[in-house]
């Protein structure tokens, strides 16, 4: 670029950064992520997002600018795998090509090649490994016992195919830590001092293992539903910053509702909280929006359900559509956000508004 170029980017880059100084929130990060990509500074826009997600690590807004991100700095390589894949197949190129769909965070696209890669090559432990990565993952954020158990199970059959994989088993032994599998996690750090003796993690791991209570049960499925007992009754799950802020002062909530009086067609906005309770709503007050938490605790516990059932992750949103009304319901942070509109809106409009608002407002 010749000087004006840079001195126009750089400026409008100024501006940008103004803007998420004077607001931030993962919304407004997002944009100035997007604008460096935009002005080709990948550089500042990789900066910017790895604070950006460590400060609100469950954002969307963050999660979707980051993969367009990675998209636009890893396109040269992406490519590559993708031609390796085609004309050189072999497990590496299966698995390079998975681990960097994860990187870009498109699951979906790195589960599926990480399938393909174990069908064809079974006794290569990588694609295992990008498997159980992604299942633990979806662990993490939902803490249910099921997803747990197939994550280990898929670590282990990588550990069976490479018994001296270090990293693997590291992370296998702290996995079975968090849950308080202490058995388990002793038996994997002493696989690594097997060939490692004086790995000095590994010998730090240990004491902190042997440190632990005994597990109270012997079975892992087991061990995995009373960790995911425990975290239903919050003694693992901890609220994020948003439900602390609300739920201790909802009054403050209620005075940004209206704020969604700017979607076309708006009726009602409600808030539950992270136990279901009714935290605030708009128009009205607790009462005159009393029964409408009540309708829509059912509305997100069967959504929940649902989406546990068809195994596609924790319900994160979705749109219910009448004849007459549409109703977009979001969960962020353990609030459950529900927006009740006419049918006249435009969808994709309101699913804007009220992104919005749960990634900017809420944060200001």
């Amino acid at each position: 670029m010749g000087w004006w170029a840079d001195f126009k980017a750089n400026r409008e880059l100024s501006e940008a950064r103004k803007n998420v100084q004077r607001a931030r929130s993962p919304w407004s990060i997002g944009e100035f992520i997007d604008k460096c990509i935009e002005l080709g500074r990948l550089d500042v826009a990789l900066e910017e997002a790895e604070k950006g997600v460590r400060e609100f690590p469950n954002s969307e807004s963050l999660g979707e600018a980051f993969k367009r991100l990675i998209r636009a700095k890893c396109a040269d390589e992406l490519r590559a795998c993708r031609d390796e894949v085609r004309k050189a197949p072999g497990p590496k190129a299966y698995y390079k090509l998975a681990c960097l769909y994860k990187e870009l965070r498109d699951l979906d696209q790195a589960v599926e090649l990480a399938r393909k890669g174990v069908e064809l090559y079974p006794n290569f432990e990588g694609n295992y490994i990008v498997l159980a990565d992604v299942r633990y993952e979806r662990f993490q954020r939902d803490l249910r016992a099921s997803d747990g158990l197939q994550a280990i199970e898929l670590f282990e059959k990588a550990v069976d195919l490479n018994r001296e994989n270090y990293r693997l088993l590291f992370q296998l032994a702290e996995i079975y830590q968090a849950v308080g599998a202490k058995q388990k996690a002793v038996e994997k750090v002493k696989m690594i001092l097997d060939f490692a003796p004086d790995d000095r993690k590994a010998l730090a791991l240990l004491d902190k293992v042997q440190a632990m209570p005994p597990s109270r049960h012997e079975q892992l499925k087991d061990i995995l539903e009373d960790f995911e007992r425990r975290a239903a009754s919050g003694t693992v799950a901890r609220p994020g910053p948003l439900a602390i802020r609300y739920t201790r002062q909802p009054d403050q909530l209620a005075r940004k509702l209206p704020l969604l009086e700017r979607v076309q067609g708006f009726q009602r906005a409600v808030v539950l909280g992270p136990s279901g309770e009714l935290l605030a709503g708009y128009p009205g007050g607790p009462e005159e929006n009393r029964k409408y938490g009540d309708v829509l605790r059912k509305m997100f516990a069967a959504a929940v359900d649902c989406s546990l059932r068809m195994d596609i992750s924790t319900f994160a949103k979705g749109l219910l559509e009448t004849d007459s009304s549409l109703t977009f319901l979001v969960v962020v942070d353990r609030l459950q956000i529900a927006v009740l509109c006419s049918a006249k809106v435009k969808k994709d409009r309101l699913q804007a508004e009220v992104h919005k608002f749960v990634e900017h407002e809420l944060y200001l």
